[in-house]
């Protein structure tokens, strides 16, 4: 029996289920490997569109939890099915496992996803840092493999280019949270020996061509050694058509989304994925109130 809202258990009861949503953790079978995924969605929205998110950490050190908050977030304030990707992390797992359970994954969803009332035809993906990279890498994947259909892309700060010299490496290179000493150690135990850093798959900048990919929203740090080649991907985007739009948010670090309650500008950020998200999947409806 229901339990009435005169009285604090009914109250409590009803805010609860008001912002609770399914969340479920899968496996799947990838070409390789058995991957793990987790599902969010609001089970009044269904079928839902979807946004693949690949985690950052430098590949090494996230996983599901580290960035379960956000998930939940843009579930809730873009009203989208979220699958997040346990992929294989390295030393135990070296490139490319990692690009392949994404892909796997992406494949999985836009088959499969029906089945757990997801609208593949409606298929975004995200990431941060390395998960950013990989995002951007399964684009460009996606494309050259004819699928599945990607219809946007969101980079938040992301690795594109494990070669670059540019003035952000050296500026921020010390001192400002992701050092490049980090992003070294980070890239010897995910990349083997003798790995040229310029394949596509680990530096998607450096792929030949951009024509033909979905449209992107790229936020970065403006205090960050990966700033620049934000810059130059976005910039490379939209001479190749591509829909881009890039903000580079003002005396943020690296991975600054991750604490909106610290920062003013990181709950803007926070905003503005998901205002994009409600505006790629449903462009004729309202968007989310920024007041």
């Amino acid at each position: 029996m229901d339990r009435p809202l005169t009285t604090p258990e009914g109250v409590r009861t009803a805010i609860r289920d008001a912002v609770v949503m399914d969340v479920r953790d899968h496996w799947i079978e990838g070409p390789q490997r058995r991957v793990r995924i987790r599902l969010y969605r609001q089970p009044a929205a269904l079928p839902a569109p979807v946004l693949l998110y690949f985690h950052g950490g430098g590949w090494v050190a996230g996983d599901l939890d580290t960035h379960d908050s956000f998930c939940r977030i843009m579930c809730e304030w873009a009203q989208c099915g979220v699958v997040a990707v346990d992929y294989a992390r390295p030393p135990e797992s070296r490139f490319p496992a990692a690009v392949q359970d994404c892909y796997a994954v992406t494949e999985w969803v836009a088959a499969q996803g029906s089945g757990l009332g997801l609208d593949s035809a409606r298929l975004a993906v995200a990431g941060g840092g390395s998960g950013g990279g990989l995002a951007a890498v399964i684009c460009q994947i996606a494309r050259d493999r004819g699928g599945p259909g990607i219809g946007f892309q969101m980079l938040l700060y992301p690795v594109l280019d494990c070669l670059a010299r540019n003035h952000s490496r050296v500026k921020f290179a010390t001192g400002f949270g992701l050092t490049a000493q980090m992003l070294d150690w980070y890239l010897a135990h995910y990349v083997s020996e003798g790995q040229s850093l310029a394949h596509p798959w680990l530096s998607p900048a450096r792929h030949a061509t951009l024509h033909g990919l979905p449209e992107a929203l790229i936020l970065s740090a403006d205090c960050d050694l990966l700033r620049d080649e934000s810059r130059a991907y976005a910039r490379r985007l939209k001479n190749a058509g591509v829909r881009v739009r890039h903000t580079v948010f003002a005396r943020m670090q690296h991975g600054f989304i991750n604490y909106p309650g610290e920062h003013p500008s990181a709950r803007k950020a926070i905003l503005r994925c998901a205002q994009a998200l409600v505006e790629h999947f449903s462009p004729d409806e309202d968007t989310l109130d920024t007041a």
